[in-house]
């Protein structure tokens, strides 16, 4: 792959996932906004399912959305162009952990929307 294809894949898939921070952050805010100033509303069974739902849902489909931003960033690590493999940013490209990062990220996401379904109930 010619340095030019590479760089333009990193790009993209790097702005994929710095597009999901924010809508993440946002949606994780709201829901603990709804828990701690709800009030009556979640009293109700309905409501209370309602934003479970969208805690998990939403964690699991920005798991799913990083998961695979990380892993094709790691493919692409793997792909680097010889004009770039000889570079610093080439020789931590090779020695950044990927599945460790794949493996925290998991663990935090699961963690956050654990702590909110057992807040909400």
């Amino acid at each position: 792959m010619d340095e030019k294809t590479w760089t333009r894949m990193v790009d993209t898939r790097t702005s994929d996932g710095r597009a999901m921070i924010m809508p993440y952050v946002v949606a994780v805010s709201a829901t603990l906004a709804l828990i701690v100033f709800g009030g009556d509303a979640m009293e109700d069974s309905s409501v209370k399912l309602a934003v479970a739902a969208f805690a998990v849902l939403g964690s699991l489909w920005t798991l799913m959305w990083w998961d695979g931003v990380v892993t094709d960033v790691s493919k692409l690590a793997k792909d680097q162009p010889e004009g770039v493999k000889g570079t610093n940013i080439g020789q931590s490209f090779d020695s950044t952990p990927f599945a460790a990062m794949r493996a925290i990220n998991a663990v935090v996401i699961v963690l956050i929307s654990l702590a909110q379904v057992l807040a909400i109930y």
